[in-house]
């Protein structure tokens, strides 16, 4: 639909106005599955967690276990832990010290968060392709139930949808204009990620690095040197966390103390047949019980070795079953039941269905603009290591939809390409280009060659 001056929605001054109308959808939206959808939901599992965990820092007892605190209590103040990296459990407790405490005075903080990633898919997309791109964009993630009902959550899924899109925006500008600043921030941006959950750290060497190495009017020399230098400032911020961890702890830990168990809970008998095959079964970890001042690095060699034992007694099995992840992960292996299973996850069925309903034409559309993009020479790099970590993490613990979380915000993206070129085909006018763009980038391969960015200066 076209606007009263028969300009396409999103064009000119009108982009920031399209987009604060959508995020207010978005909000409104939000507010709603929060409040009325969900009223009286209680929290649970991870959620509990970081709550109850974040209300504990503010009390002085730094990364402790709240349901060991609770039932232990002093036994456990004195007992670490790194179930998760610290950043949204910090997020969290920075509310706590303003006055939101609560429960539902969070889940506002996550509307919010979920409102501003709007927002940032939007630019995203618009400087992939033009601003009617980002509308599209923006409309999509304000409805589209695989966005909002993570921020229905007291959980890091919604941070890290908002600091996917930034990690994407970051990667696309500097691949496009690259300066030494702007790598500074993107490489910063991986390492928060990885903080803020542990899988990401995957970002460093398929993002920040490959955004130096396809520079390619740059001697070879230099691009090594400014890989170091991602490397150093990506793992800068995560170095705290690790001396905290090293200190602390009876033996290493790095990021996070949790792949051990869920390895454990991912590789025994259920999880490899029956009803959990490709998932987890928290309730085969109940049998074993732990020494009073065991911390979580002894609990996890425990774990690990159990682990271990029954993926070498099963090979052949396991490797069958790592497949199942990822098609479980990515809506190909058993999605009804996925789906079914969703309520464990806090979603209510109908929500689960419908998030189903738009996740598969959204993921053909997203096939379509990554073949897009690449025709035109636009880098896809940055959206398709999403798709890799998410994939990654499926294959070697359980199939889950919260693991492909940031790959969302890449689908989201890719879509919006496909249906700007088909509003494209269907009203016969040419695309518009891509904003922020001084000169036209030649067609390039970022997967394979340097950046075409550089060529055109």
């Amino acid at each position: 639909m076209r606007g009263g001056t028969g300009r396409p929605p999103g064009t000119g001054h009108s982009f920031p106005w399209w987009i604060g109308t959508v995020c207010a959808v978005g909000l409104a939206l939000r507010l709603v599955y929060v409040f009325v959808v969900k009223a009286g939901a209680q929290i649970q599992g991870d959620a509990y967690y970081y709550h109850y965990q974040a209300q504990l820092n503010t009390g002085g007892h730094w990364f402790v276990n709240p349901s060991q605190f609770k039932a232990r209590h002093p036994v456990a103040a004195l007992l670490p832990s790194a179930q998760h990296p610290p950043v949204f459990t910090l997020f969290l407790t920075l509310a706590d010290e303003v006055g939101l405490t609560g429960v539902r005075s969070q889940l506002v903080v996550m509307c919010l968060l979920g409102t501003a990633t709007i927002a940032l898919t939007a630019l995203v997309a618009r400087d992939l392709v033009s601003p009617r791109t980002g509308v599209i964009a923006a409309v999509i993630a304000a409805l589209y139930p695989g966005f909002w009902v993570f921020d229905g959550e007291v959980m890091s899924e919604a941070l890290v949808m908002l600091l996917a899109a930034v990690t994407i925006l970051a990667a696309n500008r500097c691949f496009r204009s690259f300066t030494t600043g702007r790598l500074v921030v993107l490489a910063l941006l991986t390492g928060v990620c990885a903080l803020t959950r542990a899988e990401l750290v995957l970002l460093v060497p398929l993002v920040a690095l490959p955004t130096v190495w396809w520079q390619a009017s740059m001697a070879w020399r230099r691009r090594l040197a400014l890989c170091g230098l991602a490397v150093a400032v990506a793992v800068a911020p995560m170095l705290p966390w690790f001396a905290r961890n090293i200190a602390v702890f009876h033996h290493p830990v790095y990021l996070s103390d949790q792949l051990p168990v869920t390895l454990a809970a991912a590789n025994n008998a259920q999880a490899y047949s029956g009803p959990l095959t490709a998932s987890w079964c928290f309730a085969c970890l109940l049998n074993v019980h732990f020494p009073v001042h065991d911390d979580e690095s002894d609990e996890s060699i425990v774990w690990q070795h159990r682990a271990d034992a029954y993926i070498e007694a099963h090979r052949g099995r396991a490797v069958v079953v790592a497949l199942d992840r990822a098609g479980l992960e990515w809506g190909l292996y058993a999605p009804s039941r996925q789906a079914d299973q969703d309520f464990l996850e806090g979603w209510p069925t109908p929500v689960a269905d419908a998030w189903m309903f738009w996740y598969y034409p959204l993921m053909a559309l997203a096939v379509g603009g990554t073949v897009i993009l690449r025709r035109r020479g636009q880098p896809v790099y940055p959206l398709m290591a999403m798709f890799i970590v998410a994939t990654v993490t499926a294959v070697t613990t359980y199939g889950n939809q919260r693991f492909r979380t940031e790959a969302e915000v890449a689908m989201v993206v890719l879509a919006s390409v496909s249906l700007d070129a088909l509003w494209s085909s269907v009203a016969g006018r040419p695309r518009e280009e891509p904003v922020g763009r001084p000169d036209p980038v030649p067609e390039v391969d970022p997967l394979r060659v340097g950046a075409g960015a550089e060529v055109s200066r």
